[in-house]
């Protein structure tokens, strides 16, 4: 059985641009983050001015002749770590809005990278559909023999990579999409299945939508024959699709049968 490549583990990387920002923030906060305490030049220069000053009152040890000299020295001294924590403070900053200003230009990019991978696990779904009938439980595919209790093995592991797909996707909308809106589209599916308003999902597909029940193998098989498991490669797409939504309409009230298990 062909398994195929796993979505990577930062998804705005698939951006050449924000691979670079991302690597340069983290360099430049780990530099930043190891750099010592330093007193302010300021501080560094009144600090000679008092001790000679402490010398003379305690000891009568003449104030040094070159006093503004080692003053000057030890405000320039100090000058170079503050410094170095100023430009890496600024850097930091800087890029953190540079990576914010990238991320909502290249949001497009990102999803598509992703819906492709929902595309390929859809389709390897089917596949094993196809070759195996609905291997809803494991019960069903022990009974099938070994070839189909592997596939159904391999079902289970699509459950897991779709959880991670899912979460990936919302991370990346996160960074871009006010989350009220969001909110309110994921409330109704509508960033996991289309048609949403024209065709409602069944009671048992909203309880996963609401959290109540975890994906699993039946929701899966359920998510390939709909043709309505999708992912927006948009912003634009997203909210064009809920902006239909004048009315979601409502799952049925669960007294049918199920839909993970009858299709």
């Amino acid at each position: 059985m062909t398994r195929r490549k796993a979505a990577p583990a930062n998804p705005w990387h698939v951006v050449p641009a924000i691979k670079t920002a991302e690597e340069a923030l983290a360099a430049t906060d780990e530099r930043l983050a190891s750099l010592p305490s330093a007193l302010p030049p300021e501080h560094a220069r009144r600090a000679v001015l008092e001790g000679a000053i402490a010398a003379l009152r305690s000891s009568g040890k003449p104030i040094p002749a070159d006093i503004g000299r080692q003053a000057v020295d030890a405000y320039t001294a100090a000058l170079v770590p503050m410094s170095e924590r100023e430009a890496l403070t600024t850097a930091v900053a800087s890029l953190k809005r540079h990576l914010a200003y990238l991320r909502t230009v290249h949001t497009e990019p990102v999803l598509s990278s992703l819906a492709e991978r929902l595309d390929a696990l859809m389709n390897e779904v089917r596949d094993i559909t196809a070759t195996h009938g609905r291997l809803v439980d494991g019960e069903a595919a022990i009974d099938a023999g070994p070839d189909a209790v592997e596939a159904f093995t391999r079902l289970r592991a699509i459950v897991r990579e779709l959880d991670t797909l899912r979460a990936t996707q919302r991370e990346v909308m996160r960074d871009v999409v006010d989350p009220g809106v969001l909110n309110a589209i994921y409330a109704s599916g509508q960033d996991q299945f289309a048609y949403v308003p024209l065709k409602p999902l069944p009671a048992d597909v909203m309880r996963v939508i609401a959290g109540t029940r975890r994906r699993s193998v039946a929701f899966l098989l359920f998510a390939a024959e709909s043709g309505r498991h999708w992912l927006p490669t948009s912003v634009d797409e997203l909210t064009a699709e809920a902006s239909g939504a004048v009315d979601i309409g409502r799952a049925d009230d669960g007294s049918a049968r199920s839909s993970f298990t009858n299709h």
